[in-house]
């Protein structure tokens, strides 16, 4: 993840990389969210590299449904404008970082190089049973291959999003190359003004699955048009892996007054 991290539209290598939803150790089987590919036969695609998609214990998504509330330390963001590849991993759109500028996010005292941001639509976590329209995740990883993903939920308000426009006006036009569609982000105004999240351990949501994964996602949603909603839509609809049980986890809500 410190390098660029790329899958074609058609076809998943054999090495570590992040996509449609977080890494991803692809074994070169393929997956997909319906019928006999779909989120419920990941595991037995391939049992050698999938199998914890069934049979894991901290799996991703979730419902969020009264997590506790907790004093936490706020995340601290280090993000940097700069040019972004935006490409189609045939799953899903990326954002990635092009630039030789670095951004982090600061999670305890762990600091967590960003690597990219994706969509799921619908969200892929609930809040209390219900999906928000659009999900971003924006992908973290350390050298020693720590990751963290933040969750931004979208839902649809009265006016346009100037800071989203640049990425969502690529969308539908993105191809499996980075390097074909550049545009300048500032990433840190992606993100919503209340920074209030809910922490849990979890995985990646797509194969194979891996368990580890700090997830934190904010409580508060990111507001687009409707029409830049439907951007979204028109991409990619239906790309969300279902909740999985929670089983013994602990889902903390930060408490922190200032955000």
């Amino acid at each position: 993840m410190l390098k660029k991290f790329r899958i074609a539209a058609v076809a998943l290598s054999s090495v570590a990389l992040i996509a449609a939803g977080t890494v991803a150790f692809a074994s070169g089987a393929s997956w997909s969210y319906t019928g006999a590919t779909g989120p419920s036969h990941w595991a037995t695609i391939d049992p050698t590299n999938y199998a914890v998609c069934a049979d894991g214990t901290a799996q991703s998504p979730i419902n969020i449904n009264k997590p506790k509330p907790t004093p936490l330390a706020n995340l601290k963001f280090d993000y940097v404008a700069g040019e972004a590849g935006i490409f189609n991993n045939g799953h899903t759109v990326e954002a990635e970082p092009l630039g030789t500028e670095k951004s982090t996010v600061t999670i305890g005292s762990t600091v967590y190089p960003f690597a990219q941001f994706h969509f799921h639509a619908p969200s892929e976590h609930e809040m209390n049973g219900l999906h928000y329209p659009v999900e971003v995740h924006f992908v973290h990883k350390t050298a020693e291959g720590k990751i963290a993903v933040v969750g931004v939920f979208i839902k649809a308000g009265a006016t346009a999003n100037a800071d989203w426009a640049p990425f969502i006006a690529k969308l539908n036009t993105a191809t499996a190359d980075p390097e074909a569609t550049k545009i300048e982000l500032d990433w840190a105004n992606l993100l919503p003004a209340n920074k209030q999240t809910v922490r849990y351990d979890g995985s990646l949501t797509t194969p194979g699955c891996a368990e580890g994964v700090k997830w934190n996602v904010f409580t508060h949603p990111v507001v687009l048009s409707q029409a830049q909603i439907n951007a979204f839509l028109e991409a990619y609809s239906g790309n969300n892996r279902p909740v999985q049980p929670l089983h013994s986890r602990k889902v903390l809500l930060d408490s922190t007054a200032t955000k």
